[in-house]
């Protein structure tokens, strides 16, 4: 079923100015259908059946925007962005069939030359560092750890290593997920854009400054290595070194430990603890014959 964009010559006026200034407006994509739709081909109108996003805009309206006009690249499914809150540009007013059509892509194109010019001028500016954006998760590639984030029209890359400060922390992205990312490098010419979430959060391990050898603190076993040896956190997200007194038996992962700080390198990142206690006793390893002896 075709819902009207507009019923009012009051609403048809609105959208009708900002198809003749070319305004960018938000909507929210509602659903997906399939309908009719006047498609050129060969230079003459024809009534087509295609795929179409319907658009919840502002003011109860309802857009209809071609799947051709969504994104550069077609898709075998659209239901991927049900929910998602998009950027449109009017494109046209159908008066008899009273709907609004509308173009994600002629949006991004106009958002596009907005960025690649305030990316340049805040380089000139020595500023691009301090700046942050917001963009929108795309998608996840699990296998190369490549996450993509929309930033006004513009796709970009993320390595998983820079999602977060912890090294071994899931990558949690959802698609459709606002973000706010730095921009590491771009390049006008291939349009090509890296950035970083992990950049735009508070360093954790400026805790270091605040730490001084000798200093007594609480932590948690992070890793027992057979090899490489005990790792503690000691900060959310600050995992360090550590040995322990000879008198204590070994710990285990998630463990609650006090420690002494030994050195630290702030500059390298770097630190090393050693484990005095446990405060509130080892963990108690559940033993699955344990009901043999109790």
């Amino acid at each position: 079923m075709v819902i009207k964009s507009w019923e009012s010559n009051e609403t048809l006026e609105e959208l009708s100015a900002k198809r003749r200034n070319g305004e960018i407006v938000e909507g929210v994509v509602r659903s997906i259908t399939s309908m009719k739709f006047p498609t050129e081909v060969d230079g003459v109108m024809k009534s087509i059946e295609q795929t179409m996003l319907k658009i919840a805009l502002p003011g109860g309206v309802t857009g209809y925007c071609p799947a051709s006009e969504f994104r550069e690249r077609d898709h075998r499914s659209y239901n991927q962005f049900v929910t998602h809150k998009e950027s449109f540009i009017i494109t046209d007013l159908d008066l008899d069939n009273q709907i609004a059509v509308l173009s994600a892509n002629k949006a991004a194109e106009q958002l596009r030359v907005g960025f690649w010019e305030r990316l340049e001028d805040l380089k000139l500016q020595n500023r691009l560092d301090d700046e942050v954006f917001v963009g929108t998760v795309t998608g996840y590639n699990r296998q190369s750890g490549v996450v993509y984030v929309r930033i006004s029209g513009q796709d970009t890359y993320m390595f998983r290593t820079e999602w977060s400060w912890r090294e071994r922390e899931a990558i949690d992205a959802q698609q459709g997920e606002k973000v706010e990312v730095k921009i590491l490098l771009f390049d006008k010419e291939q349009k090509v854009v890296r950035v970083s979430r992990k950049q735009a959060l508070p360093d954790p391990f400026a805790f270091l400054d605040t730490l001084k050898k000798g200093e007594i603190i609480a932590g948690r076993v992070d890793a027992v290595h057979p090899i490489h040896g005990l790792f503690v956190e000691v900060e959310n997200g600050v995992v360090l070194k550590a040995g322990k007194v000879r008198s204590l038996e070994e710990p285990d992962v998630g463990d609650r430990v006090t420690c002494r700080v030994g050195e630290v390198d702030p500059k390298n990142r770097r630190g090393r603890v050693t484990i005095l206690e446990y405060p509130h006793g080892k963990r108690t390893k559940k033993d699955l014959g344990s009901f043999l002896f109790d």
